[in-house]
């Protein structure tokens, strides 16, 4: 019996994307702040007061805690269950582009797989997918949402399933969730005067009450059972992690690896060059992308672009399967060389201007050359299928090089985690530490160190982690040498290479060393 593409192209995606998830530590501290309150969750405390020990955790994400507190019942304590919600909701960014890519109800066709295939091949879409963060959820709902939005045109039912998915987004990642959709529609109906659209999304009962009712009761419930979260639950600046202005830069050009020709290229076919512009599902897709992006780079949350992956990918396969179907393939060479000159410079001229910018990227170079090499072989099948016009082959054959890119990628994750990760570390305390044991952090604070060991650590000489309200701080060093002199064990977490102030008693026992972190104890 054949098996068919779609079931074999399925379970690739599901062996790329789950396959090493929980190979490698979490990575503080995005991983750390969510897989820490889940746990204090699944440990015994309230699901509706997110704390880490004994800190209050501050942020919008309830929903996706709830979620990651439910796996790691499901599935045991480790980091595959607090990023399997995050894996899941990779595939389904990448089913709502198929989906979005087609609005009719037709049969599964070209421009639907090639969505797919650039969805899942597109570096930001497997990013956040291997994440224990609320962004895939976010994006993934988000995505269904306006892929239903755009499908209510011939199924206004389907404006309930749009409706349920906003509020899910709200829910698991905040106002965001809600106010983001509804803005993209509004600008789309304004741009090309589809007010009918409008009076649908918005007026439509058989939607509006289900957004109304669901984020209502939900509120109300924050407000009776932990009125100070609603304080952080506000749209707020998030704060730049990713080594300022010249960090973001990189990370979004790494984000829409390798289709940067084919976006430009598709964006200047489809942006109106009049007002009002002519209804269209590309124009939607086009507003929807735009309109994500912008509210991501504004707030700082730069993760939360992967909400614009499925937009992309799906005006992406339309674009290609009409250029194919069309030989045109002016707009295919244009495309290709444009994708070309963007990439080439940037990833083989600049990485080693990057790597000595960000030293995680000197960790994780054993992936990330196979990486680049992947990212060769994408641009050379592109340039000479589409030389030789050889239409059915590019589409069957391109798209499938940008899924061998992800083979390396994830390798990348495994070299970040041991630079940024406190696994074993946290792994051996979690053996040793017994009732009246005190854990100390030196230098550094990993909010992934409650997660390993269900313990409040004291923070000495460290800034305190964005994300957490409070925590338990000691300002005086020379709290130690007195904590030392005491009966109860105490556990030190400090840096390899710095040294305390004061120096450290004589019997003090060096426990392990990894991570570029020491851990020691008194007895």
């Amino acid at each position: 019996m054949r098996i068919k593409p779609a079931v074999l192209f399925a379970f690739l995606l599901v062996y790329l994307f789950f396959r090493g998830i929980g190979d490698h530590g979490l990575i503080d501290t995005v991983e750390g702040i969510n897989a820490s309150v889940a746990a204090h969750m699944t440990g015994g405390g309230n699901y509706f007061v997110p704390k880490i020990g004994e800190a209050l955790a501050s942020g919008s994400s309830m929903g996706s805690w709830w979620l990651s507190a439910l796996a790691l019942k499901a599935f045991g304590w480790g980091e595959f269950a607090v990023r399997f919600f995050s894996a899941l909701a990779g595939l389904g960014m990448i089913w709502a582009s198929a989906r979005a890519a087609r609005p009719y109800n037709d049969d599964p066709s070209r421009k639907s797989w090639l969505a797919a295939s650039i969805c899942a091949g597109m570096t930001l879409c497997f990013t956040v997918s291997q994440l224990a963060s609320s962004h895939a959820l976010y994006s993934c709902l988000t995505g269904i949402a306006m892929t239903c939005i755009i499908l209510s045109g011939t199924d206004r039912k389907k404006l309930i399933t749009a409706h349920s998915a906003i509020v899910l987004a709200f829910i698991v990642h905040g106002f965001e969730g809600i106010i983001i959709p509804f803005l993209a529609v509004i600008i789309y109906c304004v741009l090309s005067e589809d007010w009918e659209l409008m009076r649908d999304v918005f007026t439509w009962p058989g939607g509006i009450v289900i957004t109304l009712s669901v984020s209502c009761l939900y509120f109300v419930i924050l407000l009776i059972t932990n009125p100070e979260i609603i304080h952080f639950m506000r749209c707020q600046n998030h704060a730049y992690t990713f080594g300022g202005i010249y960090g973001i830069l990189i990370f979004v050009f790494v984000s829409f690896m390798p289709f940067h020709g084919f976006i430009i290229r598709a964006i200047y076919e489809v942006f109106p060059k009049q007002y009002p512009a002519m209804k269209s599902y590309d124009l939607f897709m086009l507003v929807w992308a735009l309109v994500f992006a912008l509210s991501a780079l504004i707030s700082g949350d730069i993760l939360s672009l992967g909400a614009c992956v499925p937009a992309l990918s799906a005006l992406l396969g339309r674009k290609i399967d009409i250029w194919l179907t069309q030989r045109s393939f002016v707009s295919m060479r244009y495309a290709v060389i444009l994708n070309t000159v963007i990439i080439i410079p940037v990833l083989y001229m600049l990485l080693p201007s990057v790597s000595y910018h960000f030293p995680v990227i000197q960790s994780a170079m054993m992936s990330l050359i196979p990486w680049g090499a992947a990212e060769g072989l994408f641009l050379f099948a592109s340039w000479y299928y589409t030389k030789t016009k050889q239409v059915t082959k590019w589409a069957r054959n391109v798209p499938a090089a940008a899924l061998i890119c992800l083979m390396p990628l994830a390798g990348v994750f495994n070299l970040t985690a041991d630079l940024y990760s406190v696994h074993d570390s946290g792994m051996k305390l979690r053996d040793i530490i017994k009732g009246s044991d005190i854990i100390l952090q030196y230098g550094v604070n990993y909010p992934s160190i409650y997660f390993y060991t269900l313990r409040n650590p004291s923070i000495i000489s460290a800034d305190l982690t964005p994300g957490i309200a409070e925590r338990k701080f000691v300002e005086d060093e020379s709290v130690i040498n007195k904590l030392w002199e005491g009966k109860n064990r105490v556990f030190l977490i400090m840096p390899s290479d710095l040294k305390p102030e004061n120096p450290l008693p004589k019997n003090i026992y060096h426990i392990s060393e990894g991570e570029g972190l020491l851990l020691l104890s008194n007895q």
